[in-house]
Parts: structure tokens; C-alpha cells; sequence
């Protein structure tokens, strides 16, 4: 008869293995962990999923990097409710999924088997991956024989999307397109909810639905439970984008990490570990890499190619626009950094019109320019941005903001402007459709000098006609007048509006400008720096404008 093994005690956290022949011992020995190993996985995030990583992964190399420890310390803050929501954007192939979807899950019960996580991902078959994962790491040798004893799962409750714990915890996985949501839970995790696979705009604008309409319900108990969002980034108007858009009261810890490091975005979050030190980004030189050993200069180039510039830009660098622009460059627009503007030839604004004040309303929008160069030595007109506004309003609204631009562009506030512009408007632009031809009628019985207009093409065509005279560098935007390295704010935030399309949220100011662009262009007034120059007697017939 073999003796008894006594049973091996953790004084920390009362950890109990009893094993009572030595031929289990013999079979099972490797997966035991040391009382140190044990100690330290059960209390850091981050020890526990290297230690699980062959559970997880079998045979794969784990590569480690301080990125892991960073997203597993914010998710120990969650579990301990410091963070309430959390969003984490990283790039894809980075460990996130086995570390938020399958490893923090197993980690959160041995500290309390009674938490209640609902997981979604963007489609079923996804989800249901992730859940069994999950599943098998919590019924591995490895984590029974270390924690085996605190909670057995449930085998009546226990199938692919769902399983339970006799602690009354349990894990409900669902997807965004799923009709059933079923359980809530005290933990949501959202993997990845719009698919990188499919950017329509009616998949982006499902999955804000989903979000809005049925995830807003799906809290236990809302005053204690968090939401974890964790997603590479594919759109202005992803989940993400959407939820900093609403994100009012500044409830949402967003940890951001780009591939590449870039000082200007460097993401600072909240007070972390024991010692409560500001977590930032740790990294300093510009271009520096998550992991160097896991994106090698060959594996970035060929994300770069692979997704482009627009892709790259989002997946990767977690700015769903490249930092240059995407069809239009930010390097194209020219700065006027005198504080002496031209002397105009003619003054007009461009008017892209909507008839709601509804939240998800399109924005109405106008922007005002100046246009110079009929004496210049280079014969050519430029355009200068003078103003930009733009709001969702109703028609009454709309109408009486044009008459109010027209007489003072300038004039962009909610009350009069005290300091109106030296000159008016000498034409309005407005698109000739459902809102803009009543619009134009109505202010042309009050005077306003409006002209109805219709670009040829949708948008996409009139920015793609419209960015050759962007890029040879006929259109400029001001600076300040005290700094001139710095645009003035309303010409900053259209700049950071326009190299956003397509992938923008909203495309009223790129429509505003590029109207005004090939209206100037159809009537031979703003011509490219390439064109053949015409004698002065073909060339007379542009100049009257309006």
C-alpha cells in the first residue's frame, strides 16, 4: 500500500492541493505550480496568462512585452472596480483576445467564482471560439490541479455558449448580429464588435444600434458592473469612435496603443497598482514599436502594405485616418502666415444644407472663402478659408443663419457677432436639392446674392475632381496671428475634418469646400498651375462669377 501525500498548503491564500497516490502525483507534477508561482499568478493578471500561455497555445512560442503587463494591470483595476469602463485599443496579432477574452475571465474566478461575464464579439462563430477557449483553459490539468478545488463548472450548464460555476458565476457569450442577447452580466466584454473584414456603413451603424439599444440594458447591477471595449480601430464611427463622441461626463478609461509610437498621441490613463503611479505610454522615440521582437521593421512594412494607408492608419496605429491625410493630404493645404489677407477679387460661401436638429442628424454646414488673383504674376486664383459653421438645425434655423453669414462670415456665433467682417459675401453657393432650392428662393427675396448649384458626380468623384487644385497649392488656410506655426482653431478643426474622408463621420465641410472648388473650376476661374494658359480674349469670358 503506497503512504498518503500530505496535502500541500499556501499560507498566503489558503490554497489547498491534496493528491492521494503517487502515481497521480507522478503524472500530474508538471502541472503544479511552486507556492511561489501559484502565489504570484493568483495575484497579477499578467503572471498568470504567461504561466497559462501553453494551455492556451500549446506549442507557440509566448513572446513577451510590456504591452501585456500594461493591459493586464488596467484589467485588474477593472476587476477590483477602480475602472468602471475601460476602452483598449491595440493592434491586431498582439495577444489581446487570449489575454481580456479567455485568460482574465479564468483569473477574475479564482478571486471571486461568483462574477458573471457577458462576452460578445462581432459574429457567433467568433464569440463561441473565444468561450471555448475559455472553457478549455478552466478544465486544463493545469488550472485544476492549482485551483481546481474553489469551483467546479456546472455539467447541466455547460455548453458552448454558456457555462456556469457552482458559485453562481457563469460566462454568456453572444455576438452583435445575434437576435438573443439572454443573460447580463457584471463583467461585458466586447471583443473586436465591428468586423475589420467588413466597413459598410450599415455594419458600422448596426453594431451603434446594438450598442444603444440592446447592450444598455444588459448591466446586472449598473451602479457597480463595468464594460470592457477592446477593438482595432476601422472607422471615425466604430464603436469606439462613437462611444468618445458620447462620452460626456469623461467616464471612459481609454488605453490606446499605436504600433508605432507618436509623441503627439501619447496615452496617459489613471493611477494604477498599489502605489497609485499615472499610467503612461512608455515609450519615447517617435516610430518605436510595440514589440520589437514580435513586429520586426519586415512585419510593419507588410501590414503597410497589406492594409494600406487607410487600414494601417486604423488597425494598426489606432487612428482610423493617416496622420497625412487620406485622399485629401494635410501637407497640400498652404498657410497664410501673414496677418494681412489679400485684397479679394470675390468673396463666397458654400453651403452643404440638411433640414433636421435631430442628434444623428447630417450637420448643415458653410464655409467661407476668399478668392484672389486676377492681377497675380502667376494669373492664377487662389482660395483662402475665411470661416467655417456648421450645426443640425432646422429649416427656420437654417435659413436664418444663411441670411446672417451672408451679411457677416464672421458671424458663427449663437448671438450677434460685435466685430462684424470689413466686407459681405459677394455670392452664395448652395446646392440645388430638397432644402437648398426652397433656401435659395427664400434668400433671394431677402437679398442675398444665392445661386443655386449642382456638382456632377457623388461625393466621392467631386473630392477626387477637386484634389489636384488642393495639391498643386492653390488653396491656403491662416494661421495665427501671434504664432504662425499654428492655425487659427476653425481652420485647425476643418483641416482635421477634411483628411479624414472617406473614413470621416461627417463629410459636410469636405462637400462645402470641394463645391466651391469646381464651381470656381466650371467657370474657369480657379485653374491648375499645369493647365495651358489661354490668350486674353478666351480668357474674358470667366470673370463674371455670379
Amino acid at each position: 500500500m503506497e503512504p498518503a501525500i500530505n496535502p500541500i498548503y499556501s499560507s498566503s491564500f489558503s490554497d489547498l492541493v491534496a493528491i492521494h497516490s503517487i502515481t497521480e502525483l507522478r503524472n500530474r507534477r508538471a502541472n503544479l505550480l511552486s507556492l511561489k508561482e501559484r502565489y504570484l499568478a493568483t495575484g497579477s493578471l499578467y503572471e498568470f496568462f504567461k504561466a497559462a500561455w501553453p494551455y492556451m497555445e500549446g506549442n507557440m512560442p509566448y513572446v513577451d512585452s510590456w504591452h501585456i503587463r500594461a493591459i493586464a494591470e488596467h484589467l485588474e483595476a477593472v476587476y477590483a472596480r477602480q475602472i468602471k469602463k475601460l476602452i483598449i485599443n491595440v493592434p491586431p496579432r498582439t495577444g489581446k483576445t487570449n489575454l481580456i477574452s479567455v485568460a482574465f475571465p479564468a483569473w477574475v474566478w479564482l478571486h471571486n467564482p461568483a462574477e458573471r461575464f457577458l462576452c460578445v464579439s462581432c459574429t457567433n462563430g467568433l464569440s463561441l471560439e473565444h468561450a471555448q477557449k475559455n472553457r478549455a483553459l478552466l478544465e486544463s490539468n493545469w488550472y485544476q490541479d492549482n485551483w481546481g478545488y474553489r469551483f467546479p463548472l456546472l455539467k447541466d450548464q455547460n455548453v458552448k455558449s454558456f457555462f456556469q460555476n457552482s458559485k453562481t458565476g457563469y460566462r454568456q457569450s453572444t455576438s452583435v448580429i445575434s437576435k438573443t442577447v439572454g443573460k447580463g452580466g457584471s463583467i461585458i466584454i466586447i471583443d473586436d464588435p465591428n468586423d475589420p473584414g467588413d466597413l459598410s456603413e450599415v455594419k458600422r451603424q448596426n453594431v451603434i444600434n446594438w450598442w444603444t439599444q440592446r447592450m444598455s440594458t444588459r448591466s446586472n447591477n449598473p451602479a457597480n458592473d463595468c464594460r470592457i471595449v477592446v477593438q482595432q480601430r476601422t472607422h471615425e464611427n466604430d464603436l469606439t469612435g462613437y462611444i468618445r463622441k458620447n462620452d460626456s461626463e469623461d467616464e471612459w478609461v481609454e488605453l490606446v496603443l499605436p504600433l508605432e509610437f507618436e509623441e503627439k498621441r501619447k496615452c496617459i490613463t489613471v493611477p494604477l497598482g498599489k502605489n497609485q503611479i499615472m499610467w503612461e505610454d512608455p515609450r519615447g522615440k517617435e516610430g518605436e514599436v510595440l514589440n520589437d521582437l514580435r513586429f520586426p521593421k519586415k512585419q510593419v512594412d507588410e501590414f503597410k502594405r497589406s492594409l494600406g494607408s487607410y487600414g494601417y492608419a486604423g488597425q494598426c496605429q489606432q487612428r482610423p485616418s493617416p496622420i497625412g491625410g487620406g485622399i485629401i493630404k494635410k501637407k497640400w493645404f498652404k498657410h497664410w502666415t501673414s496677418p494681412i489677407k489679400p485684397k479679394f477679387d470675390y468673396i463666397l460661401q458654400s453651403w452643404d444644407t440638411a433640414i433636421s436638429d435631430e442628434p444623428t442628424a447630417a450637420y448643415s454646414a458653410c464655409t467661407t472663402w476668399g478668392v484672389w488673383g486676377e492681377k497675380s504674376e502667376d494669373e492664377l486664383f487662389k482660395m483662402i478659408l475665411l470661416s467655417t459653421w456648421r450645426d443640425r438645425v432646422g429649416y427656420p434655423e437654417l435659413r436664418a443663419r444663411a441670411q446672417r453669414l451672408s451679411k457677416d462670415y464672421k458671424d458663427i456665433g449663437e448671438h450677434k457677432n460685435p466685430m462684424p467682417a470689413q466686407r459681405t459675401v459677394d455670392f452664395c453657393l448652395i446646392e440645388a436639392k430638397a432644402t437648398g432650392d426652397p433656401l435659395i428662393r427664400d434668400l433671394r427675396l431677402g437679398g442675398v446674392p444665392a445661386r443655386g448649384y449642382t456638382p456632377k458626380g457623388d461625393k466621392n468623384a467631386r473630392v477626387q475632381r477637386a484634389v489636384p487644385f488642393i495639391e498643386c497649392g492653390l488653396i491656403y488656410l491662416p494661421t495665427e496671428e501671434k504664432n504662425s506655426e499654428r492655425l487659427e482653431a476653425f481652420a485647425e478643426e476643418f483641416l482635421e475634418t477634411v483628411i479624414t474622408f472617406p473614413n470621416g463621420e461627417s463629410k459636410d465641410l469636405v462637400d462645402s469646400m470641394t463645391q466651391a472648388i469646381l464651381y470656381l473650376r466650371d467657370f474657369d476661374a480657379l485653374t491648375h498651375r499645369s493647365d495651358v494658359k489661354e490668350d486674353d480674349e478666351n480668357r474674358a469670358t470667366f470673370r463674371k462669377l455670379y
